[in-house]
């Protein structure tokens, strides 16, 4: 009787203790990663972002707190490039070498990405404004590259716990369906604007605007983030008004008042889009990122008149990916 309450006792406490730490503990850089690892982690992952969303990427300032979360990480998921700055003195803080770039622990997701506007050597100079020298680190927001994104993600978990290595291959595979599915219906609603010009504030959308086929033809800032001057401003009305331009997108961390000014003078609409998972309500997850935008967008065309086109522009960059 007493060894069988004993053994009672034991398994009460080894079981819950061991199912504790099945749990692979994952930190992220953004909402945006935090949900696709929950998505092909499923049930056997724990995650958490630094990020909570609105928040410029570029310009995150690490906190001991934040250094405490990543301490207590088996991976850390990130971006990649140049996108997160401060990312050396985040993983310094957390004084833990298996996240250090080159081991296991530190999982860049930018890893076979095809990247967009990478610059030549002449451009790598301060006079071009805050560019990054490895190319546009927003890939996250074409929806096809989330599925890439998520192959990198299930890789690195199936090698931290190869047990459940079927499994993370299985949310994949469902992931990749979903991501499939989803662009397939969205490209096709706005397959009626094609080639319609926008202007946007910083250089946050050229995966987007390209997967949605949307024609950018000015920005709010002149250069990667330096701020607009009047005179700049300015030449943005004059190039909308040339180019039939209606709509600026802007970013939730940049300026609405800077973007709604532009819009205003030619008759049309500043639309805050949603650049991170988290970033505005309603846009909580990868996918409904993507439907948070486009619907935004296609909300904007019809309040502001902005008829169907019949054929795209023929500047529209031919170099696209289709599902």
């Amino acid at each position: 009787m007493k060894r069988t309450i004993l053994l009672s006792v034991l398994a009460s406490i080894v079981v819950p203790a061991s199912l504790a730490f099945a749990d692979i503990r994952v930190v992220t850089t953004t909402p945006t990663l935090a949900d696709i690892v929950r998505q092909v982690g499923g049930e056997h992952v724990t995650v958490q972002s630094i990020m909570r969303g609105p928040e410029n990427i570029h310009n995150v300032s690490p906190t001991p707190s934040q250094m405490m979360k990543l301490r207590k990480a088996d991976l850390f998921v990130h971006s990649g490039l140049d996108a997160e700055p401060w990312l050396p003195q985040l993983i310094k803080g957390s004084r833990r070498k298996h996240l250090r770039p080159g081991e296991p622990g530190n999982v860049d997701v930018s890893r076979g990405v095809p990247l967009k506007e990478v610059p030549t050597r002449g451009e790598l100079t301060r006079a071009m404004g805050d560019i990054h020298v490895y190319g546009n680190t927003h890939y996250a927001l074409d929806p096809l590259n989330g599925i890439l994104i998520a192959r990198t993600i299930a890789d690195a978990l199936a090698r931290t716990d190869p047990d459940h290595a079927d499994a993370f291959e299985a949310n994949y595979e469902a992931f990749s369906r979903r991501i499939v599915e989803l662009t397939a219906r969205l490209v096709a609603k706005m397959a009626p604007f094609r080639g319609t010009p926008v202007v946007t504030y910083h250089r946050t959308w050229p995966y987007l605007l390209d997967r949605f086929e949307l024609v950018k033809v000015a920005e709010v800032e002149p250069k990667p983030g330096i701020s607009p001057g009047p005179r700049h401003l300015s030449e943005c009305v004059q190039t909308m008004q040339a180019r039939g331009a209606k709509i600026v997108i802007v970013e939730t961390f940049n300026s609405r008042k800077n973007a709604e000014s532009v819009a205003r003078r030619v008759g049309g609409r500043a639309v805050v889009l949603a650049q991170s998972v988290g970033a505005v309500p309603g846009a909580d997850s990868y996918e409904k990122l993507f439907e948070y935008n486009i619907e935004a967008l296609l909300t904007a065309f019809e309040e502001l008149g902005i008829a169907p086109r019949e054929e795209a522009d023929h500047d529209i960059n031919p170099d696209r990916r289709h599902p």
